[in-house]
């Protein structure tokens, strides 16, 4: 007999009613209720109805030791009892303990439950490993989701401690996340090799960026929605095209909103007479939420025909 020390786990698996005891890795013991493991649980049920011993040597209600530590055992089950609260995890490693477990119990709806969980708390911080979790139990939309959010990472597919987060996908869907990644990049950044995807009422014939009268004389010529080819100012061309360049190694709406080289395009602008005269402040704050908005649909898009 084991001297091992062992404890009850907190409600609702303190039950002395229950017909059975899981006991974890670390000594808890959870009083639960066959009838209900055995309806979650396919791997349960089959142990259940296994032929058992001499009834003199089976406890009154057995004991079935899992190599689970308390932790998970606790969020397992909560997945699966009803009317229980849901489970919440304190690290994505939790999480992903919780869903290797409902898959060696063959627990389907808890996998299902889990995969939502860890999605919704921490995808945000773990896109990669959410992607590679996604792609292995066949969730196309959380896969989706997931690859989504990491175009949030700059220059995917160099070296970096981040990949280790991969180390549970394929060759294939490694390499469909960086065709994915490049080709939003591609999107993103052809945004700015044009204007007129603009509406007519930002693209005016007054928007001082094509409309400088000192700084327009040999600068790069772009089209603009209804006003045709326009010569575009030196330091608006230097914000579009260093623009361009992060959208392709970072293709993501807070690219745009986090550019270094807005502030610069400013006080750039602020040094021409015309173009501080004319709100400049005001009509680059209105363009950068039209280019924001035009890169969310081009990578909207991306995803669609991917």
């Amino acid at each position: 007999m084991s001297d091992k020390k062992t404890s009850t786990a907190q409600a609702p698996f303190d039950d002395p009613n229950g017909d059975v005891t899981l006991r974890s890795s670390d000594g808890v013991d959870f009083h639960v209720f066959k009838f209900i493991l055995s309806f979650v649980s396919p791997v349960f049920k089959d142990m259940f109805t296994l032929p058992q011993g001499s009834q003199s040597d089976i406890p009154s209600v057995p004991v079935i030791p899992v190599e689970e530590n308390s932790i998970t055992l606790n969020s397992l089950l909560l997945l699966c009892y009803p009317a229980s609260t849901a489970a919440t995890f304190n690290s994505f490693e939790e999480g992903k303990a919780v869903l290797e477990a409902a898959k060696k119990y063959d627990m389907e709806g808890a996998i299902r439950r889990t995969g939502d969980i860890i999605m919704a708390q921490f995808l945000p911080t773990n896109s990669l490993e959410l992607y590679a979790l996604s792609c292995r139990f066949g969730w196309q939309h959380h896969a989706q989701t997931a690859a989504t959010q990491t175009l949030e990472i700059k220059d995917l597919g160099r070296p970096s401690s981040m990949l280790t987060g991969l180390r549970d996908t394929t060759g294939f869907d490694y390499h469909r996340l960086l065709v994915y990644h490049y080709e939003c990049g591609v999107a993103a950044q052809a945004v700015v090799g044009s204007l007129s995807w603009l509406e007519p009422s930002v693209s005016n014939n007054t928007t001082l960026m094509w409309s400088c009268r000192t700084e327009t004389k040999a600068g790069r010529q772009l089209c603009i929605t209804n006003l045709g080819n326009r010569v575009i100012t030196p330091w608006f061309d230097e914000y579009l095209v260093s623009s361009g360049k992060e959208l392709l190694a970072r293709p993501c709406e807070s690219t745009i909103w986090k550019s270094i080289y807005y502030n610069p395009a400013i006080t750039k602008a602020t040094n021409c007479t015309y173009c501080q005269s004319h709100a400049v402040i005001w009509a680059m704050d209105n363009f950068r939420t039209k280019f924001a908005a035009r890169v969310k649909k081009v990578l909207a898009d991306v995803l669609r025909n991917d």
